[in-house]
């Protein structure tokens, strides 16, 4: 899905929703939205992972459903890679990934691992690639 359709349907669903937030906060209709521009982040941020170069390294933090929360500390980035393109092994929090091909990484056991107990606090230092 082209990364221009997505971030004009997120863009769209953030109007719609600053528009009418007060009179449907805490409705169902207002989850599925907040859940569907949660959705729609992850595949923009996924999406850049098709770009990326040869020479990107990310460090895992986190599953969060079908996708491996990633993140590049030197860049500030959150990516969300979806687990299937996870090539081998899949990684423990900390672990470094590297590109395999477009969009696909693997474990890379030489690479030095973050420390398990500051994913949290580097991840705050981050914001989500899109």
């Amino acid at each position: 899905m082209p990364d221009n359709l997505l971030s004009f349907t997120n863009d769209s669903l953030t109007k719609l929703d600053h528009s009418i937030h007060d009179k449907i906060e805490g409705s169902l209709i207002d989850n599925f939205i907040h859940e569907l521009q949660n959705h729609l982040t992850k595949l923009q941020s996924s999406y850049l992972l098709n770009s990326m170069s040869q020479h990107t390294i990310l460090t895992f933090a986190k599953y969060d459903g079908n996708f491996a929360v990633c993140f590049d500390y030197n860049d500030k980035k959150i990516y969300y890679m979806p687990q299937k393109n996870i090539v081998g092994s899949k990684p423990e929090p900390g672990e470094v990934l590297k590109w395999h091909s477009p969009g696909k990484f693997y474990v890379d056991y030489t690479g030095i691992p973050a420390e398990e107990n500051k994913i949290d606090s580097y991840l705050q230092e981050c914001s989500i690639a899109t």
